[in-house]
Order: C-alpha cells, then sequence, then structure tokens
C-alpha cells in the first residue's frame, strides 16, 4: 500500500466502503489522515469497522469539518441526481474528489514514475488489456499492479 500523506493530520471524509474505497480509507490512515468513512451499506461499514477504521454516518453532523470528501467511483456526482452525501458536502462548500486523485495529489512523492490508473464501475478489464496491448506495441516497459 502507498501511504497517502497529502492529507496528513487534516480531517477527511470518505463515502462508499466497496474494495477501492476501503483501499483508500486504509491509504489515508496511513499516511495520517484523521479519515472518518461511511457507506449506505451496513456491510461496507463492518468492514471498515473489522480494519479499525472509524465509521461516522456522512447523513449526519457538520460537513464543513471535513478538508475533503473522497467519493467511491460508484456514487453518483452529479447523475442522475447527486448522492446526498454528495448535496451535503456541496452546500458545505467541501471539495470532492475520486480515489484516484488521491494519488495524483502525490506526484512530486513520486518522481521518476509513470502511471495510468483505471476505475470506475464498468469497463475495467477491457480498457486494462487495451492500454496493456498499446504500451507494449509502443515498445515500454510495464508492470501491472491491483
Amino acid at each position: 500500500m502507498i501511504p497517502v500523506t497529502t492529507y496528513q493530520d487534516r480531517p477527511v471524509a470518505l463515502f462508499g466502503l466497496g474494495a477501492s474505497g476501503l483501499a483508500a480509507g486504509l491509504a489515508l490512515r496511513a499516511g495520517g489522515a484523521d479519515v472518518a468513512l461511511w457507506d449506505d451499506n451496513p456491510a461496507g461499514q463492518d468492514k471498515a469497522r473489522d480494519a479499525g477504521l472509524q465509521v461516522v454516518n456522512l447523513h449526519e453532523g457538520d460537513m464543513a469539518a471535513y478538508d475533503t470528501l473522497v467519493l467511491a467511483p460508484g456514487v453518483p456526482l452529479t447523475h442522475p441526481a447527486p448522492h446526498p452525501v454528495v448535496a451535503r458536502a456541496n452546500a458545505a462548500g467541501v471539495p470532492i474528489c475520486g480515489d484516484i486523485e488521491l494519488f495524483a495529489t502525490m506526484r512530486d512523492q513520486l518522481p521518476g514514475h509513470r502511471v495510468v490508473a483505471i476505475t470506475g464501475t464498468n469497463g475495467k478489464s477491457t480498457t486494462t488489456a487495451l492500454i496493456a496491448h498499446i504500451v507494449a506495441a509502443c515498445g515500454l516497459p510495464s508492470v501491472a499492479c491491483g
């Protein structure tokens, strides 16, 4: 795991506790963030608790207390309508980012690395295969992660 240190000693909210959301929460905690996680599915909440992460109902409380809201890929940002937690963050003026953006904020800490990151709900395997083909056809070295 790569610790996300961009938010060290800062409060971060994270919504969506599937595989990528849970991984982002662990990376934020490893980087020193004060991270509060929530998922509307109790199973996601249980996974976070089992991992020793702080579960906080993001439908309640002061959203403005967070420096950012990290949103899992499958959670509606705008369409068909913003998820209620997204609407609360927008109303409080809290910036929203995706899990992949966490690592983009660390570019200066990972010099010399080129990264292609693929996230989302559908099409990841196809997109990964296409990019691997393009990289190989260009004669570039590659290492698959994830």
